[in-house]
């Protein structure tokens, strides 16, 4: 049988679920302990813990939680076991005591794995003494203490600490206790490294940030696979635990990482402060999915209030953190600091979510997900494309030669994740080195917010991908730049788009006005103009487009606020042949480009009329086509899987004042949900249930589509269907 383009897509994409998929319970016996752990936590031990920690009493905790697996403080910066290794510190209360050991020990006989945490990012002073090579040094060559504990000094990565004195704590540890894996909590996460003067980083000197960043992440690859063969050599079942952390914004080269890991960890937390908005641990889930696939990924989720590391964080945020972690595909991984417990409130609440989930736990399995939808994620643009920044102007601006700071790359997927939010669009994240027919096969629409670094291939890729059928949105520089952040003539992508540059980029807030009806636009009566951005790419006339753009003009002193021509300024007046937007139907496949920047606006700004154009135009490109739709009031992030007992759609309720200002005090519930799912022919449900809920309810089959209404969701709802 000869199969077209889109069906081989489809085939390809269909290899790695039939892979993976579990199939009888002998061969989910022989799968590694870590890929069937679906509960896990952390105690993180401090010096003084030797003295008052009582182990009993936290066992029955612990396991009252129904975990699979205990994440202990081991050593590194500090042993917890009577280590023989020179240069590793001990605590100063532990004596002749072995907590680490005691610890380990009732954990195994309860049945649950026990991964040993080394910290490696800090040494004490006394080390510093005997190993001054082992730590990073300011531009006087001082060792880098940290801010509150001046006796605890920073190490350096490319020091042979790592290579040496971590491999060689991880051998004594598996050679002393019954251990099932390591976890390092060591990579720097958001930020571009801190630059290090001391004698190994002297070859350095003078490197981009850019440069700097990639040394970083091979040497992060190096150790990462170097830990991994020094775990393996204690227990061939032994796994060494790979940390990440930052989100959409994180630095490590996460694809690269995932090649090599077994498991990986989002050292996620909590929200902190700041603007950050609720939806960041669901980001955090799709990010680490989007290389790992069907490998395991958990996420660190802490029960302490942050700064006020002694007492709870509050039980909505802690709950609605827990709830995206599991929507997204992740394991949790709940963390408390210390062991005298001078505020309980915590427990209860996780408690209550691990039972949950033990419960509950094959609807929890997840197969693949249900998405037709996929959001191309670039680190290479987070890392290396100099973003625009605020444009000046406004009432009280004035004119000033202070130098532009750069923006922020994320802003561009913030938007436009909100703007799918906001249209309930169920979609994944798609790593950007998984541009091929493998990954991509699984798709119909794909979303690319300011993707501006992409190569050669990763462009012929994405055609081949429309030639094939699919469809494709993008915004403002998209494909502008090569992978090595060098400038293009044209977009990488200008005949998919079917548009020319006319020039660099321009920034001014600009309208859109409407020259004839269209899809996308139905939104849009009694207005004949609508925002468009903030900075745009100008491009080359084209024929009858649908929006064309209203050359910028004054927007701040109301009285020189007009779209005309005066006598101190030339204006060519508001009409234009610009294209605002560009739509093309290429057979199956459609293209919306927007030349602005029109998802960070939507971020930036939360102007309505850009977030309605946005999500019309995803409706557009997508054909409204999705195997899972739910529709109601309120703010809510849907994701789907199909799981081990069926099908599971999971809601979370982000209708909340403080759903960008942390922390949740309470849940505002939504009310009535429809959900319509369709589902692959052959297929017959016999029950839906709502697992927080606890009850079933109605629902109506009609060949494929399956349709119900859920009543209220308070939280968080998960609603399965269980086939017959």
């Amino acid at each position: 049988m000869n199969l077209s383009r889109r069906e081989f897509f489809y085939a390809s994409a269909a290899l790695p679920n039939l892979l993976f998929a579990k199939s009888s319970a002998s061969e989910q016996n022989a799968e590694p302990w870590f890929r069937r752990m679906r509960r896990c936590a952390q105690h993180n031990l401090n010096e003084y813990d030797p003295q008052t920690l009582d182990i009993d009493s936290w066992m029955d905790y612990w396991e009252s939680l129904r975990i699979n697996a205990l994440v202990l403080t081991a050593g590194g910066l500090m042993a917890f076991y009577p280590t023989r290794i020179p240069n590793h510190h001990k605590s100063q209360f532990l004596g002749d005591k072995d907590v680490f050991g005691e610890y380990a020990k009732r954990a195994k006989q309860r049945g649950i794995n026990v991964v040993a945490r080394i910290e490696t990012n800090w040494l004490h002073q006394d080390v510093l003494q005997s190993r001054p090579d082992w730590f990073e040094r300011d531009e006087r060559g001082n060792p880098i203490a940290n801010e509150e504990t001046r006796y605890v000094f920073q190490t350096c990565l490319f020091s042979d600490y790592h290579e040496i004195q971590i491999p060689r704590i991880i051998r004594e540890i598996g050679s002393q206790y019954n251990v099932d894996g390591y976890f390092t909590n060591s990579w720097p996460s958001t930020d571009a490294p801190q630059r290090c003067f001391c004698a190994q980083c002297q070859k350095f000197a003078g490197f981009t940030r850019a440069q700097l960043l990639e040394v970083h992440k091979s040497r992060m690859l190096e150790l990462c696979e170097h830990l991994a063969s020094a775990a393996k050599s204690t227990g061939t079942d032994h796994v060494y635990n790979l940390n990440i952390a930052g989100g959409i914004r994180a630095a490590q080269s996460i694809n690269s990482l995932a090649a090599v890991g077994e498991w990986i960890t989002s050292d996620h937390q909590g929200r902190s402060g700041g603007n950050t908005p609720i939806w960041d641990c669901s980001q955090q889930g799709r990010v680490g999915l989007s290389a790992m696939g069907s490998k395991p990924v958990t996420n660190v989720v802490t029960a302490n209030a942050h700064n006020w590391r002694h007492t709870s964080k509050g039980r909505a945020e802690l709950e609605m953190w827990l709830a995206q972690t599991v929507a997204t595909g992740m394991v949790p991984w709940l963390v408390w600091m210390g062991s005298e417990l001078e505020d309980y409130r915590w427990r209860d609440g996780a408690k209550d979510f691990y039972q949950f989930l033990a419960k509950n736990e094959v609807h929890f399995v997840n197969r693949k997900s249900m998405s037709k939808v996929g959001v191309v994620y670039s680190q290479r643009t987070n890392s290396q494309y100099e973003a625009p920044w605020a444009v000046p102007g406004g009432y009280g601006a004035r004119a000033s030669t202070k130098p532009h700071s750069l923006g922020d790359p994320t802003d561009h997927l913030q938007g436009l994740y909100y703007a799918l939010l906001e249209s309930r669009v169920v979609f994944d994240f798609v790593h950007e080195d998984n541009l091929d027919a493998q990954h991509l096969g699984r798709y119909t629409t794909l979303l690319l917010p300011n993707v501006a670094l992409l190569s050669n291939a990763q462009c012929a890729s994405l055609r081949t991908f429309v030639q094939s059928g699919g469809s494709l949105l993008a915004t403002f520089e998209t494909s502008l730049y090569d992978e090595a952040g060098k400038l293009r003539e044209q977009f990488g992508l200008a005949d998919v788009f079917d548009v020319e540059r006319k020039s660099n980029r321009e920034g001014a807030f600009f309208y859109g006005a409407k020259q004839k009806p269209h899809d996308v636009l139905q939104f849009a009566q009694g207005t004949n103009w609508l925002p468009m951005g903030e900075w745009r790419v100008p491009l080359k006339d084209r024929i009858q487009p649908v929006l064309t753009v209203v050359p910028p003009y004054p927007r701040g002193i109301p009285e020189m606020v007009y779209p005309h021509s005066r006598l101190e300024m030339p204006y060519a007046g508001p009409g234009s042949d610009e294209p605002a937007i560009a739509l093309r139907e290429i057979g199956k496949s459609r293209v919306a480009y927007f030349p602005s920047d029109i998802d960070r606006c939507i971020w930036k700004y939360g102007n309505t009329d850009l977030s309605e154009l946005l999500q019309n135009a995803v409706r557009w490109v997508t054909k409204d086509d999705s195997n899972v739709k739910v529709s109601g009031d309120g703010v809510a992030e849907v994701i789907a899987w199909e799981t081990e007992a069926g099908y599971a759609i999971h809601i979370l309720n982000y209708n909340n004042p403080n759903m960008t200002l942390p922390w949740i005090r309470k849940h505002y519930p939504l009310g009535p949900q429809k959900a319509t799912i369709t589902l692959p022919g052959g297929v017959s449900i016999a029950r839906v249930a709502l697992l927080r809920s606890g009850t079933d309810i109605a629902f109506r089959q009609h060949g494929q589509t399956v349709e119900f209404v859920i009543p209220s969701i308070n939280d968080y709802e998960v609603a399965t269907l269980l086939r017959n």
